[in-house]
């Protein structure tokens, strides 16, 4: 399937661009210009869970709804380790993302960029983030494993998953907390888009 560059929403016109799509604020950007789309700044995850930022535009989310994505394990159980969005960035996503638009039938097979030689230096003197450490093994999606299905949950607020010492985590629901679901797509069929209710896709997980 061709990669796509939909329209960049207007809550994405100040951030900066690769290849016609948007590098979004939680991604890995690297010192030679690229950016790692499959890598996360750690402290900027925490801080979009903590502060209800979006994780595309890296802005306060105002209020509900607030969207979080991820696959049936995580809508079954409600707990996403993917940060919140706007809406209208989750709309850009579901686009632009290959693998969260179903573009593609697996995962990478390949080790993140930003674990390479082209991530050993952060190009930013004054980041925060405290030095490039690579995902933990057990936290890493496993090269090669088949892609899923992707949903877009619409919540009025969520609470936040942290380790003991305080790491922030994962944006965690109850079922009165949903307000919508959406079914993204289904890996090489593509995007969907489609409402879907709650029980309806707990009951198929």
């Amino acid at each position: 399937m061709p990669d796509i560059r939909p329209p960049i929403p207007a809550t994405c016109e100040s951030r900066p661009t690769i290849g016609g799509l948007v590098i979004p604020w939680i991604n890995v950007q690297l010192a030679d210009g690229g950016v790692d789309f499959r890598s996360q700044h750690s402290s900027r995850a925490q801080r979009c869970l903590l502060e209800s930022l979006c994780q595309v535009c890296g802005t306060v989310i105002a209020g509900p709804p607030y969207v979080l994505i991820g696959g049936p394990g995580q809508l079954a159980r409600l707990q996403f380790d993917e940060p919140p969005l706007h809406p209208e960035c989750a709309a850009y996503v579901s686009s632009a993302c290959p693998m969260v638009a179903g573009r593609m039938l697996q995962f990478a097979d390949r080790d993140p960029i930003s674990e390479g030689h082209r991530g050993e230096v952060c190009p930013d003197p004054d980041c925060d983030c405290g030095g490039w450490v690579p995902t933990p093994d057990a936290a890493r999606v496993p090269n090669g494993r088949p892609a899923h299905d992707w949903y877009a949950v619409y919540a009025t607020t969520y609470a936040v998953g942290a380790t003991r010492d305080g790491r922030a985590h994962s944006a965690i629901l109850l079922p009165n907390h949903v307000r919508a679901v959406r079914h993204i797509s289904t890996p090489g069929v593509g995007r969907t888009w489609k409402r879907v209710s709650l029980d309806q896709v707990m009951g198929n997980a």
